[in-house]
């Protein structure tokens, strides 16, 4: 038994999703999201988002769990957005749970077919195996969420680099409007 996990806990502050105690963090930046926004941007450095890991052996047995907190802002009119992955074991399922700020969790299948669910404060997303997905900042604020998956999981971003997805979340006059992306599978 000298190799099993032992038990811990972890604080999340419920409005800027950051643990303590802090353990692994990974930021994105606009230069690190070259080519998935269909504008440019001026600002490279500006940070994009932060994902705060609760790290544990990625094993079918352990959940792996993080925030992501979304900065808002948009390039030429297209939401702040994570880069999005399909997972490695495409059957993995995963959950998000919505702690402050609006969002859209932007999902697709490898054969193109979509959905669009909404991100707030206390909603639990859903993301079937086999679903790639992506999160999206709409509000003014940032979005953040808590999100558990099974630990051997893995992140597939090269196909979503490759082909995108089928639909962008842009800026309209009457609020967040979803419409096909004209880069989607090129």
């Amino acid at each position: 038994m000298s190799d099993t996990l032992a038990p811990f806990t972890t604080m999340v502050d419920l409005f800027d999703g950051r643990l303590d105690p802090e353990r692994e963090t990974a930021q994105r930046t606009l230069a690190d999201l070259e080519g998935y926004f269909q504008g440019s941007s001026l600002s490279r450095s500006e940070v994009v988002y932060r994902v705060y890991g609760i790290p544990v052996p990625e094993t079918n047995s352990e959940v792996a769990c993080s925030t992501t907190v979304l900065e808002a802002g948009d390039i030429e009119g297209e939401y702040y957005m994570t880069k999005g992955h399909f997972h490695v074991e495409r059957d993995r399922a995963e959950i998000y749970v919505g702690l402050s700020g609006e969002g859209r969790l932007v999902m697709a299948t490898e054969d193109g077919r979509h959905a669009v669910e909404p991100m707030r404060r206390g909603t639990v997303n859903y993301i079937p195996g086999g679903w790639a997905h992506r999160s999206v900042n709409v509000g003014a604020e940032p979005l953040v969420f808590f999100a558990a998956y099974i630990g051997d999981a893995g992140h597939d971003y090269a196909t979503i680099e490759r082909r995108g997805f089928p639909v962008l979340v842009t800026r309209g006059v009457e609020g967040p409007r979803v419409i096909d992306n004209p880069s989607y599978g090129v």
